[in-house]
């Protein structure tokens, strides 16, 4: 539809519009047309007419003249050719004879030239005035058309199809009157189909979330997806978190640990997402079995994309494959946030401090390596 209004545009929609760039097109399609243009080159070929012609008389009597030096008593092919006859028969010389001779034969040919031109040039004045008439014309055109003579032809043959196309415009306003009301049916079509689909799919997509939702602590959680009946369909994800909390859109019920854990759900059973997913307060208010499901979620989904999360849970860190502790500090009454990556035993301290709650004991150092150990993190992108 888009496309098919721009070019209902493009061809000319206002009438008053169409009418005035008519007027003008034609008049410069008639102009260029006039002018018969053909060769880009016209003007510098014309101008090295006029240049002869302007000065006809001098031309020809320095034409006479070279082909005097050249070809008179005495003159240059004399010359030539007693230098040829010193030379003789000298095999030794035989090289430097050649070249002689060919740079005689050379002389002759531009002496029949010259003379020849000298015999053509003629005064002209009726020819050089149109000449001049026409270089101005050439010079006419470029000012309004291009700033070339090979630009001023091209624009002559854009304007000529502009003007077609405008000329028809009846015609071709109704094919894409035609073709518009077609794709409008087609729209409908496609609407229609894709919203039926939609509303078939929506109950079994709300079931399959709201089964991951009971391994991710919300056991109470209820999931709904409405699809709108107005053209667009608007899908609408609607949750109750609680036993007796109606059904209302996931962003005005939804907690932020609720939001991520219902999104987290929705990627588990979505087979098409971005190639990077990033999941914060996850593992809010929930601690235990909750969290190692949520973990196993997390990393269920790290197998196909790669999973950014935020996290206080060990249980969840210790999933990833790779582990980077954020700390913040206070300088100079500015707040600096670090982040560094940890590898080998750095991660295990990180994942046992985040066990203890502060200074891990070394039965957090062997829980966080079992953690670690089970998750088989390596093997995983999250």
């Amino acid at each position: 539809l888009t496309e098919i209004d721009a070019n209902m545009a493009a061809i000319g929609g206002d009438e008053r519009a169409r009418a005035r760039e008519i007027d003008l097109l034609s008049f410069q399609v008639e102009e260029i047309g006039n002018a018969g243009l053909s060769d880009a080159d016209e003007d510098e070929n014309l101008e090295r007419e006029e240049d002869l012609l302007a000065d006809a008389v001098a031309h020809r009597e320095a034409l006479w003249q070279s082909v005097a030096a050249i070809a008179d008593d005495g003159g240059a092919g004399d010359g030539l050719a007693q230098a040829i006859s010193a030379l003789g028969h000298r095999d030794a010389l035989n090289d430097l004879t050649l070249r002689l001779r060919a740079l005689q034969q050379e002389l002759s040919d531009v002496a029949s030239d010259l003379r020849a031109k000298a015999e053509s040039t003629e005064e002209d004045p009726q020819r050089l005035e149109e000449i001049r008439k026409r270089r101005q014309l050439l010079v006419d055109l470029r000012r309004k058309y291009g700033e070339t003579l090979a630009d001023v032809i091209k624009y002559g043959g854009e304007v000529a199809e502009r003007l077609e196309d405008l000329q028809g415009f009846e015609q071709r306003a109704s094919e894409l009157d035609a073709q518009r009301k077609q794709a409008l049916v087609d729209l409908a079509k496609a609407e229609k189909a894709v919203g039926t689909k939609r509303r078939a799919a929506a109950p079994k997509l709300a079931g399959a979330v709201e089964g991951h939702l009971k391994t991710l602590a919300m056991n109470n959680a209820s999931l709904a997806i409405t699809v709108g009946d107005d053209p667009g369909d608007d899908v609408v994800v609607m949750l109750s978190a609680n036993p007796g909390s109606p059904l209302l859109p996931l962003t005005k019920v939804a907690s932020g640990g609720e939001l991520a854990r219902t999104m987290l759900a929705l990627r588990l059973v979505l087979t098409q997402a971005p190639g990077t997913l990033v999941f914060d307060e996850v593992d809010a208010g929930i601690g235990g079995t909750a969290a190692v499901a949520v973990a196993k979620s997390l990393a269920d989904l790290g197998q196909r994309h790669q999973v950014l999360v935020v996290t206080h849970l060990a249980q969840v860190a210790a999933v990833a494959q790779t582990q980077i502790n954020v700390t913040k500090t206070v300088r100079a009454k500015q707040t600096f946030a670090t982040a560094t990556m940890l590898s080998g035993e750095d991660r295990v301290a990180e994942i046992a401090r985040m066990l203890s709650g502060g200074v891990a004991q070394e039965s957090a150092f062997e829980h966080a390596r079992e953690l670690l150990a089970a998750s088989g993190s390596k093997k995983r992108r999250a």
